[in-house]
């Protein structure tokens, strides 16, 4: 739905003096939002790959291969420690 010209007028006169006022207000206003946190993603991505690891791991077990077991394992418990490192790299900032 359109606005009336003098009603969209008024609106970029408004728009206009925020952009004066507060430019860094009216940057983050302007900015699209982002969809999904970065925080989140990461986090998912990390059950995803533990996830992965542990089907890996019970294909292992299935096909009696210590070497897909053994992979599958390495995987789950880098999955332990990438989530260290990065909680460690947040409390030393």
């Amino acid at each position: 739905m359109r606005l009336p010209d003098r009603e969209q007028q008024e609106l970029d006169e408004i728009e206009r003096r925020l952009a004066e006022d507060d430019p860094k207000l009216a940057a983050k206003l302007t900015r699209p939002a982002p969809r999904v946190p970065r925080r989140t993603l990461v986090v998912a991505g990390m059950l995803l790959t533990y996830a992965a690891g542990l089907i890996v791991v019970m294909a292992g077990v299935t096909l009696s291969s210590v070497v897909v077991i053994a992979l599958g394992a390495c995987v789950v418990l880098g999955v332990f420690a990438w989530f260290a490192v990065r909680v460690w790299r947040e409390h030393r900032e």
